[in-house]
């Protein structure tokens, strides 16, 4: 097992592009008024996105003892009996800001909502991924590994960030952090995740979360309500 070295991986669009359908239940579950619309403008916006190639990220594993973080009582429970931890970034790609900022330029906020809730997806498929490499990974060390929780979530203070990006120290990847603690590119993730042989995966406990906006509770809502 490789500890304190960056582990990269880059990914192309089509490798982690949201379905159409995940799409239109994200957005027409935040306003189901949407309907046509939603769907024409993803339809739109979808093409622009083929090619990207600027989805990366990775991750570092460290020794459980020497990463001091304050993540809050409700994520330091999920992480007891964790050995290491895995401290992750991912980015979308800057083709998200760029998109963005146009819309919002224009004027065009549908649109822009539309390719910010594109952007979110993504990053999370492509960091699925590196999860699932990670998972594999670990299992040959007789390892098991967690959910991955990030700062903003489960009630882990968004300026958690700044700790997070200190103990990772140089990356290797474009991802920077702001005075505000929001990375840029804007469409990019960062956390935890333990690793260890005494460690359970738990599912994520939303009902106890503050944070009312994560797309994971709406899809989650979602699909509790189709059955």
């Amino acid at each position: 097992m490789q500890t304190n070295i960056f582990h990269s991986f880059h990914f192309s669009f089509e490798e982690v592009q949201p379905a159409f359908e995940e799409i239109q239940s994200v957005l027409k579950s935040a306003n189901s008024d949407a309907g046509y619309w939603v769907d024409s403008i993803i339809q739109k916006i979808m093409p622009l996105l083929t090619g990207n190639n600027g989805i990366m990220g990775g991750y570092i594993l460290r020794k459980a003892e020497e990463v001091h973080l304050n993540t809050g009582a409700q994520i330091k429970g999920y992480m007891k009996g964790a050995e290491y931890l895995a401290l992750f970034v991912c980015t979308a790609g800057k083709i998200f800001t760029d998109l963005l900022s146009r819309y919002n330029h224009e004027g065009n906020y549908l649109e822009a909502f539309i390719a910010d809730t594109i952007g979110s997806l993504t990053v999370e498929k492509a960091m699925d991924k590196i999860q699932a490499i990670l998972a594999l990974e670990m299992q040959v060390e007789g390892l098991r590994i967690t959910n991955r929780y990030s700062p903003g979530y489960c009630n882990w203070a968004l300026s958690g960030q700044r700790e997070l990006f200190n103990q990772m120290g140089e990356l290797p990847i474009a991802i920077s952090l702001t005075e505000s603690c929001l990375m840029l590119p804007i469409k990019s993730v960062s956390g935890i995740i333990g690793v260890g042989a005494n460690i359970r995966k738990r599912p994520y406990s939303c009902q106890i979360c503050k944070n009312t906006d994560c797309t994971y509770r709406r899809l989650i809502q979602e699909n509790d309500s189709a059955y």
